[in-house]
């Protein structure tokens, strides 16, 4: 092959590689955020300890009580997660569940059990809903009210995770602000942020690949 063709077929492969990161990235994204609209919760549950609204928000100061509550609950032999959600926005593509609590909750501890079943404690303005948090939860958060706003809704939380907690037997000890994670708009980086960074570094493997073909080509047409 001459070295005007190969030149010509690095310039090809190199157009081609363009669009096959730009065509994967857009996939990745798409994808994920496809996923991230089917139910938020359960996407973010997984890999984070609190699930809050999107709009009202949950001020950051009851997050991170939310976040100690999980986490001493967790210390305490009683790992439960919480997911608070204000409007029907926050179910994504179930929003039929919106006030209804326990249902719901039924629904999203089965999507977030995995090798065993996953405490949950579910909060919208209509009442509260559990799953596998114990023989007693009915009876632990039966006549709990919730309280009003983003704010008033993760402080019920707050007392039913202690609620529940007692109700398993489990003491919880004194709890800081911090730890676990909370939800909402980065559901979708959570999940595609890893398939990016695989598409990043493969794009940049195949651009040193191809410039080295270059500086070969450039030593063969240099005249001897």
């Amino acid at each position: 092959m001459s070295a005007g063709a190969r030149v010509t077929l690095v310039r090809v492969r190199r157009t081609a590689t363009t669009a096959v990161v730009v065509a994967a990235l857009v996939a990745v994204w798409g994808a994920a955020t496809a996923r991230g609209d089917s139910d938020p919760a359960s996407d973010v549950l997984p890999v984070q300890n609190v699930f809050v609204p999107y709009q009202p928000r949950v001020s950051q100061t009851m997050q991170k009580t939310l976040r100690g509550v999980t986490a001493a609950a967790a210390k305490a032999g009683f790992p439960i997660k919480v997911a608070i959600i204000a409007t029907p926005d926050d179910l994504g593509g179930v929003p039929d569940f919106f006030n209804k609590p326990q249902p719901y909750a039924r629904y999203l501890g089965a999507e977030i059990s995995f090798s065993k079943p996953q405490p949950l404690l579910v909060v919208m303005p209509d009442g509260l809903g559990t799953y596998k948090a114990g023989p007693r939860a009915a009876a632990a958060v039966q006549g709990l009210t919730v309280e009003k706003g983003a704010d008033g809704m993760a402080a019920t939380a707050v007392k039913g995770i202690e609620r529940l907690a007692a109700a398993a037997g489990h003491k919880l000890g004194s709890f800081k602000s911090g730890g676990g994670g909370s939800g909402g708009s980065s559901t979708a980086l959570i999940f595609a942020g890893p398939l990016v960074l695989l598409v990043i570094v493969l794009a940049v493997v195949s651009y040193r690949r191809m410039g080295r073909e270059d500086e070969e080509l450039e030593e063969e047409e240099q005249p001897a």
